[in-house]
């Protein structure tokens, strides 16, 4: 890992590596696209046109059809550099949304740096889940745990209007970035963001949750090394070691849920391949434990559109009642 990010991609040079001429020379777009798609591949990179296309749009200000209407647009020497180093930079393996720092999630434009996750499609159907829970609350207090960007609280922020949501990390940097996100999408008096471990922020200050959601880190610790390049190099450790059986962070939040869950409850937990039903008995075992209101509750598990199980969750059963959102009532801020 090191500071392959920061130095030109071993091979650059040679018939398929070597740049075209810089902006004197006349570098165009199809140009640039053309030797940075060849490099990427080269170096094992899986979408290499489009990430050309992606790199390339954003160091010249060009959408992608722009890219091929203009494609014989000559570069500036701003233009060109930009773009050069960012490809040797995707060629060492560094992720494309930490070279933008920018990040699409739910219909979101979202900011990202190497302090948190980068949002993946596949956390779509976390939010999607919680969404189907509409009709059960009017305004219910959302908990985001493990926040990072922010990109699960800001969606279910602006698919549920009346919906509070408070997001928590135990990470300042990932908080920085999730208060640009908050702030990008108008959602300071909606999005409330609190520094802790798991729920302990909650259950100190005597706050109730109507929803707990929750990304958890769920890699074996043994595994990471293993992932791919993007991954094991570049994204926060901290977010994806859970521990020996991937399982650890799971049973830390299980066991804080009968602190914090409101009268009318419901958990939903994203998980890794395999691991439904682990994470399922995690959470029963606490679910059904004294002090959670109306158990023993109800359990699902969502796919993705793969057939691959993403999502476990469980809600009470009960109607409709939401707990008191943070600053009003019982749970007014100390």
């Amino acid at each position: 890992m090191g500071g392959s990010a920061n130095r030109p991609a071993d091979g650059a040079g040679g018939r398929t590596g070597e740049p075209p001429a810089g902006p004197s020379g006349g570098t165009c777009v199809a140009e640039a696209l053309a030797w940075a798609s060849r490099l990427l591949k080269e170096k094992g990179v899986e979408t290499p046109r489009l990430d050309a296309e992606v790199l390339l749009g954003r160091a010249a200000g060009l959408g992608r059809a722009q890219l091929y209407a203009y494609g014989e647009r000559r570069l500036t020497g701003e233009e060109w550099e930009t773009f050069r180093r960012w490809v040797e930079r995707r060629a060492a393996r560094e992720p494309v949304a930490y070279l933008t720092g920018e990040a699409e999630f739910f219909g979101l434009s979202l900011r990202v740096s190497p302090a948190v996750l980068i949002p993946r499609p596949d956390t779509e159907i976390l939010v999607e889940r919680v969404l189907r829970w509409r009709d059960r609350w009017e305004a219910p207090h959302i908990v985001d745990v493990g926040t990072g960007s922010g990109a699960v609280a800001a969606a279910l922020a602006v698919h549920w209007p009346r919906a509070v949501v408070t997001a928590v990390d135990f990470s300042e940097e990932a908080l920085e970035v999730a208060r640009e996100n908050v702030l990008r999408h108008g959602l300071a008096g909606r999005v409330r963001l609190l520094r802790g471990d798991l729920l302990v922020p909650l259950a100190e200050r005597g706050w109730r949750a109507d929803i707990v959601v929750s990304n958890p880190p769920y890699i074996p610790s043994r595994e990471i090394d293993g992932l791919q390049p993007e991954v094991s190099r570049y994204e926060p450790r901290a977010a994806l070691d859970g521990g020996e059986d991937g399982l650890g962070v799971y049973r830390r939040l299980a066991a804080q849920l009968p602190k914090v869950l409101g009268t009318r409850w419901a958990v939903a937990v994203e998980i890794g391949a395999g691991r439904a039903g682990e994470v399922r008995r995690i959470l029963e075992e606490a679910l059904r434990g004294a002090g959670v209101p109306h158990a023993p509750p109800a359990f699902g598990v969502d796919a993705d559109l793969a057939g691959r199980e993403r999502v476990v969750w469980a809600t009470d059963g009960g109607g409709a009642a939401g707990a008191e959102h943070p600053g009003r009532g019982p749970w007014k801020s100390k």
